[in-house]
This record gives C-alpha cells, sequence and structure tokens, in this order.
C-alpha cells in the first residue's frame, strides 16, 4: 500500500489523521526491508567463499562462543531448528570445518568446535564481512552514521524484554 505524505491522510471513521500511524508503518516496512537487503547483500560476497549462510553463522557463533556449544544450543542461538543444525553441523564436520566432541559430564551431548581449517576461514569471513559493510556504509557521513546508529540501539533498548515485576515477594530458602 502506499501512501501520499506530502498531505495528510484522514480517517474516514474519524477524521482524524493518520500521519503518525502511516509513519510508524513506514518505519517499520523500512526497518525490515533494511534488515534483509543487508543480509542478503553480506550472503552474496561470503558466498563465494563456499559457505552458506547458516554455514557461516555457526562457525562465527561456535568461535566467538567462550566454551563449546551443544548443537541444540547453537540452534536456538541462531534461530534455526534442531533438525536444520544437525544437517548443517554434518556438512561442516565433513569439509573439516567443525567436529563434534562428547561433554565431559555427559557424553550423549555433543559439542561443537572449531578446526584450525574452520578458524581459518572465520577470519575470511569476517574480513570479507567487514569489507562488505565499509563498503555499504559508505554513503553516510560519519556524523550521521552515529545518528542512526545511535538511534537504532535506542531502539533495541526500548525493545528488550523488561525483567519480571517485583510484587514484593520474599524468596523462600
Amino acid at each position: 500500500m502506499f501512501f501520499e505524505f506530502a498531505r495528510e491522510n484522514v480517517d474516514p471513521m474519524t477524521g482524524g489523521s493518520n500521519l503518525v500511524s502511516d509513519l510508524d508503518e513506514r518505519f517499520e516496512n523500512a526497518l525490515r526491508s533494511t534488515a534483509t537487503a543487508w543480509r542478503q547483500a553480506v550472503e552474496r560476497r561470503l558466498r563465494r567463499l563456499g559457505v552458506g549462510r547458516v554455514g557461516w553463522m555457526v562457525i562465527a557463533a561456535a568461535t566467538q562462543a567462550s566454551s563449546p556449544l551443544s548443537q541444540s544450543a547453537l540452534a536456538d542461538a541462531l534461530a534455526v531448528s534442531r533438525a536444520s543444525m544437525v544437517h548443517t553441523i554434518d556438512r561442516l564436520v565433513k569439509e573439516g570445518l567443525v567436529r563434534r566432541e562428547p561433554a565431559a559430564f555427559d557424553r550423549r551431548l555433543k559439542r561443537i568446535v572449531v578446526t584450525d581449517a574452520g578458524a581459518h576461514l572465520y577470519l575470511m569471513l569476517k574480513n570479507e564481512a567487514a569489507a562488505a559493510r565499509r563498503q555499504m556504509l559508505t554513503i553516510f557521513e560519519p556524523a550521521k552514521l552515529v545518528y542512526l546508529t545511535e538511534l537504532l540501539e535506542n531502539l533495541q533498548e526500548v525493545l528488550r524484554p523488561s525483567p519480571p515485576a517485583q510484587h514484593g515477594y520474599r524468596r523462600i530458602r
């Protein structure tokens, strides 16, 4: 649906202005479309390195984790199905980029560890993503980029779930 912002849109039912709600919707659409376009542009750059989106996300998450993560923890962190994660890790193991190691406390639980080849690929991915980011952000003057970044950070802060309300109950020990 297209809106003209040169003149006010008037709600025929209430006689009021829809300008604010139209702008809210326009912002939401722009934010979603920009995030999608950004991800696709980075994916096009990284595809040259021979690994798909979920694959490089797994390698990045496993590399950045303070300790090895389980397959299910990786799936949850990356918001992909556990079945999809198993297939992705199978492929990454076959390519020598990660390996499965049993957890010390539960041998049924497999932790994902990045191999030396995977760590090398991660550095290549990281450098290529940084180059893509620099290229995409050259359209902004530094001051505008700072403003936009702060705007998005403030929005994230507002959108974070708030801690549960305290009702004056004492914790029973």
